[in-house]
């Protein structure tokens, strides 16, 4: 070490050497040029952006500028030259001056490394050799450490089978000593039990089950635990009626000496179930019969008011209970205090057991719309109890486990709301019955049963279609009560009962309809034939049918808009939900999840699961703004059959008369008529068209005047068309030619005279139908051009058809007749 500082020392002196060389070297510059301002040093050629020729004109400016002030100002060409001549030889030779004593420094400092690598190399001998001496020690170190933990193993061993020993000769000290307590207690347990002490009794029960417990299987105490299984019910069934009257008599004193006797024979249960019945259940039991004997007192027959008393029952019965938890936790702890947090948990469990089917039967028998107040009861409730055990557990000095004072919280908290989830779950029934009684009275139009004009008519169809959007406000209320009544967690079955109510709607204006057939005198067009006596609808009754127009057009657009206002609701629901149908650990350990949401939800994890799933897939569609899939498909299904079902009626309406005049043709007679014989040449005329054909003319042809006629008032007090007429028009001149066309087809013979007047017929309804429509079907001119041929001339036509495009099957049926 001494030799390092010696050389760093060495180091130091030489750097200080060559230091003062470089300042040596920069005066010896100076005074080369002493008639410059500025020498050159070392540094002005370390910096990295060092540049030759801007470096040497600086230095050349500055001592032409300072040797023509020496010189007086005189700066002539001559002058000027002489001086960047001087200016340049100057510089050369001060860095050549640098240049020398720089190599003589590093000249000097190499030769210096030189000397002190020899001294470094012995150093690093020096170190290794030291290592190795510390090695080898580290190594004998171990070596020994190795010696004395084998010796100190075998002498630990020796004493650990001596202390084993020891152990085994105590546990056979103590298990004769019990063997032989044991026998002499068991032989004496009836006279303890006969002398009354129950203090006595139970500490005779405990050493006879530390006894068997130490003694184990052994022949002569084989029955040993049944025997104290019998003295322990038969000590129970001595120390029970005791606590009750300990209990009832609010002695603390007694009461904790009993629960002593039965914690030390293992009855814990006994005293969970005991308090629970004597401090709580019994109490309260008893106070809910007593209001519910007065409130069906002063009950009425009136259901309403029946159902009112129901709610108000319920209402003011969980308040007590919430006023009683309070008093009732307040004894427990001062009575029971490690005791506390187990035993009213438990105690309201089995309260609210109790009293489940009473509490499930009075809310079965409310309407949904009286359920809304009874949740918010419930809710309330919940949270005060919630709030009272959770403070309780806190609080107390319980000896139970965390996990199971977690776990009779829940249980009660649970069986609190089982009364309202069970209805809960039924949501979806309540909610149809009570939707389909709201229907029942907006859609009740008796006298459609006994219209007798289109005016009559008229009224009735405004009177449906004021119904559709009453219908629509009651199916709106549905969803706003599912959030009132469930908070969402029965928005499934919400929809469902809406889809059910939608389908009950539909029904009904489906049977008002029907009586306006009956009353009206419709013909169904699908039928096959007319039943007999059948008369058709008249004119008047056709201004009246085009006012359920109105309602097929409102169908579709009020679907539209009550899904999406339901939409928006469940995109509400589905954030307020959100939260406990994840079930993160953050709601897990917050408030909210001893809540009636909270509760009701883990309740029934797969009705959870698939709402999730359902309101997921509601607000996907809602982020991609589709429309494709309907919120409720089955519903807007019956309200379309229901656009279907008046659209229906107006067609038959329309068409009531020509299916009158035209359905049954085909069986004329007249097709089959034969030429009348007489012995006079009697002149031939052209057929004309048979009366019914021209009947269902003529009445086409006046709908453009019955319909052009049918006009509504605006709010405005203008009148405007009722229907797009022309279509309507167009549309039952082709059902028209629909309908004639399949009684044509039905025809089974033809004779000449038939032809005739079928030709006849076939051209004048074709010329009826172009009138009205754009132009008559191409099988209907196709028939009217076959069957217009005469027989003899058919040959040579059915040959020359393919070149006039006539159907060729039409071709042949008709020569088939």
């Amino acid at each position: 070490h001494t030799q390092t500082r010696e050389d760093a020392g060495d180091a130091d002196d030489a750097d200080a050497d060559a230091r003062g060389r470089e300042r040596a070297m920069d005066r010896r510059a100076s005074a080369s040029v002493g008639w410059s301002s500025s020498g050159v040093s070392a540094r002005d050629f370390t910096a990295d952006d060092f540049d030759v020729k801007r470096w040497i004109n600086e230095r050349t400016r500055g001592m032409v500028r300072d040797d023509a002030g020496a010189r007086g100002g005189d700066l002539g060409v001559g002058a000027s030259g002489w001086g960047v001549e001087r200016a340049l030889a100057d510089v050369e030779l001060k860095v050549q001056l640098l240049g020398e004593d720089l190599s003589m420094s590093l000249e000097e400092r190499s030769r210096e490394g030189v000397q002190r690598v020899p001294k470094a190399l012995e150093e690093i001998s020096s170190v290794e050799r030291a290592v190795d001496r510390l090695y080898e020690e580290v190594r004998g170190i171990v070596v020994r450490l190795d010696d004395v933990e084998a010796e100190s193993r075998t002498s630990v061993e020796a004493l650990r089978q001596l202390d084993a020993a020891k152990t085994r000769m105590e546990s056979a000290k103590e298990t004769l000593q019990e063997a032989n307590g044991l026998a002499d207690l068991m032989a004496g347990i009836d006279s303890v039990f006969a002398s009354g002490n129950i203090r006595s009794m139970s500490e005779a029960l405990s050493r006879m089950k530390r006894g068997l417990a130490v003694v184990g299987e052994v022949p002569e105490f084989a029955d040993g635990q049944d025997k104290v299984d019998a003295f322990e019910h038969k000590l129970e069934g001595i120390v029970r009626p005791a606590l009750v009257t300990a209990l009832e008599s609010q002695n603390s004193t007694a009461a904790r000496e009993l629960r002593d006797v039965l914690r030390a024979t293992g009855r814990d249960g006994a005293l969970e179930s005991t308090y629970a019945e004597t401090r709580v259940t019994t109490r309260m039991l008893k106070e809910w019969k007593t209001r519910e004997r007065d409130i069906a007192a002063s009950a009425s027959d009136n259901g309403a008011s029946k159902h009112q008393n129901n709610v108000r029952l319920i209402e003011e019965f969980l308040k007590y209970c919430s006023d009683a938890i309070r008093s009732e936790i307040t004894w427990c702890l001062a009575t029971f205090p490690e005791d506390a947090a187990v035993l009213i948990p438990v105690s309201w469990c089995s309260l609210h057991a109790t009293l489940e089917s009473a509490m499930t039967d009075k809310l079965s028998t409310l309407p949904s719309t009286l359920l809304a107040p009874v949740r918010r009861a419930f809710e309330t409730y919940v949270d005060e109890v919630g709030s009272a055990l959770t403070k309780l557990a806190n609080d107390s000095p319980s000896k139970a486990k965390a996990d199971v004072v977690k776990g009779a919280i829940y249980d009660a908290l649970m069986a609190t709301v089982e009364p309202f989830i069970a209805v809960e779950q039924r949501y979806g029934e309540f909610e149809l019955n009570t939707l389909r009684t709201e229907l029942d009275a907006v859609v009740n139009i008796p006298e459609a049963r006994s219209i007798a004009t289109s005016d009559d008519l008229g009224s009735v169809a405004h009177n449906v279609l004021a119904t559709l959007p009453k219908a629509i406000d009651i199916m709106s209320a549905a969803v706003n009560r599912c959030m009132e009544v469930t908070s969402g967690v029965e928005t499934m079955s919400c929809i469902h009962a809406i889809e059910s109510a939608m389908e009950h709607y539909v029904d009904l204006i489906a049977l008002v309809l029907r009586d306006l057939r009956e009353a009206a005198g419709l013909i169904d067009s699908n039928a096959a034939s007319l039943k007999p006596n059948v008369t058709a609808a008249g004119e008047e009754f056709i201004r009246g049918s085009m006012s359920l127009l109105e309602l097929l057009e409102a169908v579709p657009l009020a679907v539209l808009d009550f899904e999406s206002k339901l939409r928006g609701k469940v995109l509400e629901i589905r954030k307020a939900l959100r939260p406990a149908l994840d079930g993160g650990a953050e709601f897990r350990e917050s408030s909210k999840a001893r809540s009636l949401i909270g509760l009701s939800v883990t309740a029934h994890a797969s009705r959870s699961r698939k709402l999730c799933v359902f309101l997921d897939k509601v607000a996907d569609a809602a982020a991609k703004h589709s429309l494709d899939s309907s919120i409720v498909p089955v519903g807007a299904e019956h309200m379309n059959a229901l656009a279907r079902s008046v659209e229906k009626f107006v067609y038959d309406a329309l068409l009531g008369r020509v299916s009158l005049e035209l359905k049954g043709i085909a069986k004329s007679e007249m097709w089959t008529a034969k030429p009348v014989e007489s012995a006079y040449k009697l002149p031939t005329f052209s057929a004309y068209p048979q009366e019914r054909v021209t009947n269902a003319g003529e009445y086409l042809l006046s709908l453009p005047q019955h319909l052009d006629n049918a006009h509504e008032e605006t709010a405005d007090g203008e009148s405007k068309p009722a229907v797009a007429s022309e279509a309507w028009i167009a549309r039952i001149a082709e059902a028209s030619a629909d309908l004639l066309l399949k009684e044509v087809q039905s025809i089974r013979s033809l004779t000449e005279q038939g032809a005739a007047q079928l030709a006849a017929d076939l051209e004048y309804f074709s010329n009826i139908v172009a009138a009205l429509a754009l132009a008559p079907p191409d099988a209907l001119v196709a028939w009217r051009v076959c069957v217009g041929t005469p027989s003899g001339d058919y040959g040579t036509f059915a040959r020359g058809t393919k070149s006039k495009s006539i159907d060729a099957r039409v071709v042949n049926a008709v020569a088939a007749i």
